[in-house]
């Protein structure tokens, strides 16, 4: 019991500073990331702060698992460098006692990620998607920036904006867009304002008191149309990110009834999260071993290498799954052969010495004592 103890307290107490600082980096380069895009005039800047902290339970079970798999690596390691393993080993302490001794807080990190990716992750992510199209429809201009010129989604318009007087109305606008003929069609406007369309990637600019010219490029014939009200449709940038961020956003209970390729692959990949818990769990123990001569940091470097396989492994499934290339128990081989591997590593020695002395048994010849 008090080795148990010894041995939780401290693997835990390693997770939690290694998870901390990992959320941290993780936190700054997305804040970073949504910073710029908020300067770049993609993304409403009052929302940065919420979209960061609701993000964190989506952060946590990738981060977590990392976490516990560096914390392992840490605390046992010093248990080898300080020579207290060889210690536990000598008084009995077999690998099957101290690999049970891990599983227990392994299992209940899992739990505590399954809880994370089943249920409070989608329901995070859907509080960030909810955030992102109320900006949408009640902050319309969120999205343009004074005096720049920003092109749409497809590329084929251009949008320039003098001033913005207010959230939803702007001055002095000029719209310049491509039609599929080829032709060049330009709109000049005293003012104008934005409304909502039926389709939440794209939005109408209402455009008042302006002209309209419109020709082909190379070409000296011009139509010129004056208008006091003018409507043009816009499309919002839709990167693959935002239909991602969709899928996950889904109920975990939506997902059992869906039949498309990437909801199912999402929902594999939600039960994969707390089962990488387990197999990284493992897959530490026999990596941490080391001495004093080597340090504890010598394998430190190749053990996460291993652990990004890993985990862009599982990424490369659910992409497979996801095209339809693969069924879903493509995630499931991965972690398979990742469990196998670990267990060969626990049990390399025992398993190398069963294999010579079958060797040698088979070697003598018959009647030999």
């Amino acid at each position: 019991m008090l080795l148990f103890r010894y041995l939780n307290a401290s693997v835990m107490q390693a997770t939690l500073a290694v998870t901390i600082i990992l959320l941290l980096i993780v936190t700054s380069g997305r804040l970073a990331k949504y910073l710029s895009e908020a300067s770049a005039g993609n993304l409403a800047a009052d929302l940065v702060f919420w979209i960061i902290l609701y993000r964190i339970p989506d952060f946590l079970p990738l981060i977590i698992p990392l976490g516990l798999f560096v914390g392992i690596l840490l605390t046992y390691g010093r248990l080898y460098v300080d020579s207290e393993m060889t210690v536990l080993n000598a008084c009995g302490t077999s690998k099957t006692k101290v690999l049970g001794i891990t599983l227990l807080p392994a299992i209940l990190v899992s739990t505590m990620v399954a809880g994370l990716t089943l249920w409070a992750a989608p329901a995070s992510l859907a509080r960030v998607q909810g955030l992102l199209e109320e900006s949408r429809n009640a902050h319309g201009l969120a999205l343009f920036r004074e005096g720049k010129f920003q092109t749409d989604r497809d590329g084929r318009s251009v949008v320039y904006v003098k001033s913005l007087p207010s959230k939803r109305d702007f001055e002095q606008v000029l719209l310049v867009e491509q039609r599929r003929n080829g032709s060049i069609a330009l709109v000049l406007a005293q003012r104008g304002e934005v409304l909502p369309a039926d389709d939440p990637n794209m939005r109408y600019v209402k455009l008042i008191d302006g002209a309209l010219y419109e020709g082909s490029i190379g070409s000296q014939n011009y139509q010129l149309t004056r208008f006091e009200s003018y409507a043009e449709k816009i499309h919002l940038r839709r990167e693959a990110e935002q239909v991602k961020l969709k899928i996950d956003a889904l109920p975990t209970r939506q997902l059992f009834n869906s039949n498309k390729l990437a909801e199912q692959a999402a929902l594999h990949w939600r039960f994969s999260l707390p089962t990488t818990v387990i197999v990284v769990a493992i897959l530490a123990v026999p990596l941490s071993k080391t001495d004093r001569r080597k340090g504890r940091y010598t394998k430190m470097l190749p053990a996460i290498l291993l652990y990004l396989v890993y985990i862009i492994s599982l990424s490369g499934a659910r992409s497979v799954v996801e095209s339809g290339d693969y069924p879903p128990i493509a995630l499931w081989l991965v972690h398979l052969a990742f469990l196998v591997f670990a267990l060969l590593l626990t049990y390399f020695d025992e398993l190398h010495l069963f294999y010579r002395s079958k060797t040698s048994s088979a070697g003598k010849p018959v009647g030999a004592a």
